[in-house]
């Protein structure tokens, strides 16, 4: 009646790392900013370390270290994608903490960075975070743009389109 013990149909994502959010819109890769990989937001990094922005399994850790796809308990799977065109980088400046296959819990770090050295090579550090299966939640609502700390709300995910 009260819906106690329900499992609840919302997800909640984290911010992964300290930054600015920014539309997705706004950055400078069309794969990203017309939603080609789904909704989401980005966030201009402010540190070089990217945590687990949820509980989840990390579907992917590229070896490249420069992206991460997870898949939380409800299914919703999320990319997170640090830098534009980074896997050209191939490794350089990123260092891998957790991979593939692995459960991991919110705050947990995930991969570190060095931002200045992928600045300084040319590259942009915005990163994006992707919702890569959006039709399988109803409603999904991000967080407006301004300063974020990890672990604030940056998507909140729910099912059924309620």
């Amino acid at each position: 009646m009260f819906g106690f013990g329900k499992k609840s149909n919302i997800t909640t994502i984290a911010s992964p790392m300290n930054g600015t959010v920014i539309p997705l819109s706004e950055i400078n890769d069309p794969v990203f900013s017309q939603g080609i990989l789904g909704p989401g937001i980005a966030i201009k990094p402010e540190s070089g370390c990217v945590l687990a922005p949820c509980n989840a399994v990390i579907e992917q850790m590229f070896e490249t270290g420069h992206a991460v796809s997870l898949l939380t308990d409800d299914g919703l799977q999320l990319l997170i994608h640090v830098g534009i065109d980074t896997v050209k980088l191939k490794g350089m400046y990123y260092t891998i903490v957790k991979n593939s296959g692995e459960k991991v819990n919110k705050g947990e770090v995930l991969m570190e960075f060095d931002a200045a050295a992928i600045s300084a090579e040319g590259f942009d550090t915005v990163t994006p975070v992707v919702v890569c299966n959006p039709d399988d939640f109803g409603k999904l609502s991000f967080a407006k743009e301004g300063t974020v700390k990890a672990g604030d709300m940056l998507i909140t995910a729910r099912k059924g389109g309620s």
